[in-house]
């Protein structure tokens, strides 16, 4: 269930500064497109993904946590990456994600010392 965007944004203001307590890296990954008539919230009442993902970008910049963006990665080949009128992906397109995220994590690792 969506929240409305000024409550998502104050839940994700409390997550990140809970999270920042912990001194863990963090990393925001996007919310990737959501088809109309799909099996998630058809009747977006609150808003579509790019709000809350414009959200998401202005929080994490004010706390300096890095984004992760899976919805510009995905949406180039969105028609063939997407189940039809479904959130979920291709076996091509969760391959796609899978590779930007470890590409994301490989980069925000310590990087060994010789």
């Amino acid at each position: 269930r969506h929240a409305p965007p000024d409550v998502y944004e104050k839940n994700l203001l409390k997550i990140v500064e809970k999270l920042k307590k912990t001194n863990a890296t963090l990393i925001f990954a996007t919310t990737t497109p959501v088809p109309n008539g799909g099996n998630l919230a058809p009747n977006r009442k609150f808003g579509d993904v790019n709000t809350y993902n414009n959200i998401a970008a202005q929080v994490m910049k004010k706390h300096g946590v890095q984004v992760n963006d899976l919805n510009k990665a995905i949406t180039p080949s969105i028609e063939k990456s997407q189940i039809p009128k479904d959130v979920h992906f291709t076996k091509e397109g969760s391959k796609l994600l899978a590779e930007a995220v470890a590409k994301t994590i490989e980069q925000a690792l310590p990087k060994p010392s010789k």
